[in-house]
């Protein structure tokens, strides 16, 4: 192509990484009629890639349009058990009926696979290149499966996938726009943008479509087309055919006149070009222009009303021929040319005439609607269009239905049939749903609320405001969600649906519960146990039962709330709930641990994952996990946390709140071990979504492990800012349990930095929590932070006894951790008042705990406070927290030995050696072999 040779090395160099096995997806940008078809043809010409090529249609298409068109043409051609084979194959019959029955269920991802598979198929046999072009009018579900193809795309066969839109027709908000961002966050987008041509290439393109150019008339044609080469070939021929050129000393130049002015735009060149045509290619054209850009020549020419094809169009080159028995026109520029030529009333009549010949051959129900609209009949367009939104929701086209029902209900007429506008509205709320468009979604059903309030009808209206709260809940507006829960429950209340009134508050209750405004949702479930019984549901008074006792366990009541728990665990195991008794299980677990029986409650959270997992409870399963990672993390066994957050985190069943609480509860050891790197995103992530799903305990803890973080890494300005946070998110909620080791380091974290307004007030907050728990673990917290307000004001022999009493109080509780910090600072007190001895004691006693767990930072604060009192933490493989073996292993590792060689040497199998190496780089926080060799030899682990 004439000045693409940079364009083309770019495409060629992804041609070549597909033909090597890495296949990409390629876009191709530029303004209409630059070349970017010409581009990808010429080069995809001789790559040795089998081409695939699919055309979006402008003005309506089924979903999946262009890659439909591409599948059917392999389906015509191969069959369909060289396309795909399995069970995924009913899933794409929902595209390709030809396939046979489509599979009665199913989802988007799904579909989205068997697709993925067929392509695979088809590149498995030769490498292959799939070109869309036009995707500026592709369906909305062709351009959300494309970031998907390209996630894949270097995992299947050789496959490039390439792309061709105009940049000079995207609007605001445009799908397109949506599908870019998501590639190139991914890090998937390649786009090479074509853009139009030089003055020198403009030249060479003109001498190659004429011949010789005179200089003028090369300025001519470059200062009118700005170098678009469609223009330009379309310019040149429309000179020539209508003999405005003549041959000049330095070539082609136009005749002299004011008689023959240069066109003015592409469509002045199109007809000047065609000017000349018979009546019946005139009539032929424009009923064509108006089928769409590729169409059927049958109905053109009975639409047209002529007894045969004109052949005039084909032999001028306005239209070319097309696959099975179809044509199109040669350019979209020069179909817009014809169609802008078509008078607004013979417009009208042709769409009629196409949308009536198309909808009696059962065409796609949107391109139907498209004409009909077209042709000013707006009640035949809303029913064609509401019946493509049905068929894009079969196939999980949700967007695109979305789209589809909007436009019908723009077409509606005013005060017209309300009932039944209604409930379009409630299927375009539903389909904004599914498409993830919760903003539509939210202003849909607020719509659906407020017709259907004014038509009193309290079911529906009970229905629209429970789906509103979903979607606000999804957006995290969570003070509007509990008010449309709060409405939902009054109108099925006045409807005569107490259960349905029940599910709502209990619903809301359970949100105000992990939010800890605990005297909020008591209120709610009092109302909703009350509802619950009327209408006789013993799974609802079984669940009230279930979070009441919850709440009261959370409140500091103890071992009444927990029995609370248990009545309502029986009642639905009585009667058989297994969903139910699931979320009661892991209330039950939750109660005992606020009750401080960790013991009890791990035990709980272990026999609750059972039972789930053998109901095929999989997201209570996970949430169970997560909880009691929080927990093995408070009683110091960390190492089982790390696998069970680990495990959680993979899992594609887990909950926003079990993914919360395992991002948070793995950051928070990392951290606490002194692998900040590792633990900051984590705890990012964690705190981000507990805000949005306003996950109190989370908030908490994440903000803590941030404290740990900052201050390991000695950013104290960013450690107390965040222990700040703790105080004042903790003022917000009625929480008592989750927020006492925050607030119990934060003490210790003021006091130490010499910040005796935060030492105080995190003091003052974990008095009411003592007053208000009355447990050990908040008393021994308490007794803790008065310690160091003493410290603080002086009174050092005040601050032993308070430390003592801390630590005399935490005997009963798992709680190592609290207990070595209280141990350290102890000392620090005892240290004061000249009783060496038992601060040494102490430190060595919290050092031995430290070491167990694997706290780095808190190992060499206790070291450092052994060593200003004269003695040394002796260095052995314990400090680094690894065990004998690993010692072994990493000694292994730092004399250069494989995992082959470790494996013979200490009669291991390989893959056992490998999971000692990877415990090792996570412990001594490496990311290679010989950073773990380094680490090793600086904490003395290589001595024999």
């Amino acid at each position: 192509m004439v000045g693409r040779e940079h364009e083309q090395a770019q495409v060629r160099a992804w041609v070549a990484e597909a033909l090597a096995g890495r296949g990409s997806l390629v876009l191709l940008a530029g303004e209409a009629g630059v070349g970017k078809t010409t581009l990808a043809r010429g080069v995809l010409a001789g790559s040795g890639l089998q081409v695939l090529e699919g055309v979006a249609v402008q003005g309506g298409t089924a979903a999946f349009g262009p890659i439909v068109e591409v599948l059917r043409s392999r389906l015509r051609s191969e069959g369909a058990g060289r396309l795909i084979e399995g069970p995924l194959a009913a899933h794409l019959a929902l595209l390709l009926p030809e396939l046979g029955p489509a599979a009665p269920e199913g989802d988007r991802a799904t579909l989205f696979e068997a697709i993925r598979l067929a392509l695979a198929a088809i590149a498995a046999r030769q490498p292959a290149a799939l070109f869309l072009d036009d995707l500026q009018w592709a369906d909305d579900a062709t351009l959300e499966l494309l970031p998907a193809l390209a996630r894949s795309v270097d995992e299947q066969p050789p496959l490039l996938l390439l792309g061709a839109f105009r940049s000079d027709e995207l609007p605001r908000g445009h799908p397109i726009r949506r599908m870019r961002g998501e590639l190139r966050r991914a890090g998937h987008l390649r786009q090479v943008t074509v853009e139009p041509l030089g003055a020198e290439a403009t030249a060479a393109l003109l001498e190659r479509t004429l011949g010789a150019a005179a200089p003028s008339l090369r300025r001519a044609v470059f200062d009118r087309t700005d170098g678009v080469p469609f223009f330009v070939k379309e310019l040149a021929s429309a000179l020539a055919a209508s003999g405005r050129l003549e041959s000049g000393p330095s070539g082609l130049e136009l005749l002299e006149g004011e008689d023959v002015p240069l066109p003015d735009s592409v469509r002045d060149a199109v007809l000047l070009r065609a000017a000349g045509l018979s009546g019946d290619a005139r009539a032929a054209v424009m009923a064509a222009a108006v089928a769409g850009q590729a169409f059927d020549p049958e109905l053109v020419t009975a639409v047209a009303g002529l007894d045969e094809w004109p052949d005039e169009l084909l032999r001028r080159g306005i239209v070319t021929e097309a696959a099975a028995g179809r044509m199109g026109f040669r350019h979209a520029l020069v179909r817009d040319a014809f169609y802008g030529e078509i008078p607004w009333t013979r417009r009208v009549t042709l769409h009629r005439a196409v949308a009536q010949r198309l909808e009696a051959e059962g065409a796609a129900a949107v391109l139907v609607a498209e004409h009909w609209a077209l042709g000013r009949r707006p009640d035949r367009a809303r029913a064609s269009l509401l019946a493509a939104a049905e068929a894009f929701g079969a196939v999980h086209a949700y967007r695109d239905a979305e789209r589809t029902i909007r436009r019908a209900l723009e077409l509606w007429p005013e005060e017209r049939d309300e009932r039944a506008r209604l409930d379009v509205l409630e299927r375009l709320a539903r389909c904004a749903e599914l498409a993830g468009d919760l903003a539509e979604a939210i202003t849909t059903w607020r719509e659906v609320a407020d017709g259907r309030r004014r038509e009193g009808d309290p079911l529906r209206l009970g229905t629209a405001h429970r789906r509103l709260a979903a979607a606000l809940e999804l957006q995290g507006r969570w003070e509007e969600a509990l008010a449309s829960r709060e409405q939902a429950a009054v109108a099925f209340t006045t409807g005569g649906l107490p259960a349905d009134a029940a599910a709502e508050r209990l619903a809301a209750a359970a949100h105000l519960r992990s939010a800890a405004s605990f005297r909020a949702a008591l209120s709610l479930l009092e109302t909703a146990g009350q509802q619950a019984r009327a209408a006789g549901r013993v799974d609802l008074q079984a669940r009230v039962l279930g979070h009441e006792g919850n709440c009261r366990a959370r409140m500091g009541e103890g071992h009444a709330a927990v029995e609370l728990v248990r009545a309502g665990l029986a009642m639905a195991l009585e009667h058989g709930l297994a969903g139910p008794a699931a979320e009661i299980y892991q209330r039950l677990a939750d109660a005992l641990e606020h009750t401080g029986d960790y013991a009890a409650a791990k035990e709980t959270y272990d026999e609750a994952f059972g039972f789930c997992a053998a109901n095929a409870l999989e997201p209570t399963a996970q949430l169970c996990l997560a909880c009691l990672t929080a927990v093995l993390r408070q009683s110091g066994d960390w190492d089982r946390a790390v696998t069970l957050c680990r495990q959680v985190i993979a899992s594609s069943e887990a909950s926003f709140h079990a993914h919360a609480v395992a991002t948070g509860t793995l950051g928070s050891i990392l951290g606490l071990r002194g692998q900040g790197r590792r633990a900051r995103p984590l705890l990012l992530e964690s705190l981000t979504l507990a805000r949005r799903i306003e996950l109190a305990a989370m908030e908490l803890l994440a903000a803590w492990g941030l404290a740990i973080v900052d201050q390991t890494e000695g950013a104290t300005e960013s450690a107390a800012g965040h222990c700040w946070s703790i105080v004042e998110r903790w003022k917000q909620t009625e929480e008592r349990h989750y927020a006492v080791s925050p607030l119990r380091w934060a003490t210790t974290f003021f006091a130490e930095s010499g910040d005796g307004a935060g030492a105080r007030t995190c003091a003052a907050a974990l008095a009411q929590i003592a007053t208000d728990a009355g447990q050990d673990e908040a008393m021994a917290a308490l007794s803790h932070a008065l310690g160091e307000t003493a410290l603080l004001d002086g009174g050092a022999e005040q601050a032993a006894g308070q430390f003592a009493r801390a630590l005399a109080l935490l005997r009963g509780v798992d709680a190592p951790f609290d207990r070595a910090e209280s141990q350290r600072r102890a000392a620090a007190a005892l240290a004061m008042v000249g009783r060496r001895e038992e601060a040494v004691e102490h430190l060595v006693a919290a050092h031995r705990t430290a070491r167990r767990l694997g706290a780095r930072p808190l190992v060499e604060r206790v070291a450092g406070g052994l060593a200003a009192l004269g003695e040394r933490a002796e260095r052995r493989p314990g400090d680094s927290s690894l065990t004998r073996r690993e010692v072994e292993v990493v000694r292994l590792v730092a004399m250069g030995h494989t995992n082959r060689e470790i494996a013979r040497e200490l009669f291991l199998s390989p893959r056992t050696v490998e999971m000692h190496v990877g415990s090792i780089l996570l412990k001594l926080d490496c990311r290679s072999r010989a950073d773990a060799a380094r680490r090793a030899s600086e904490l003395g682990l290589l001595a024999p």
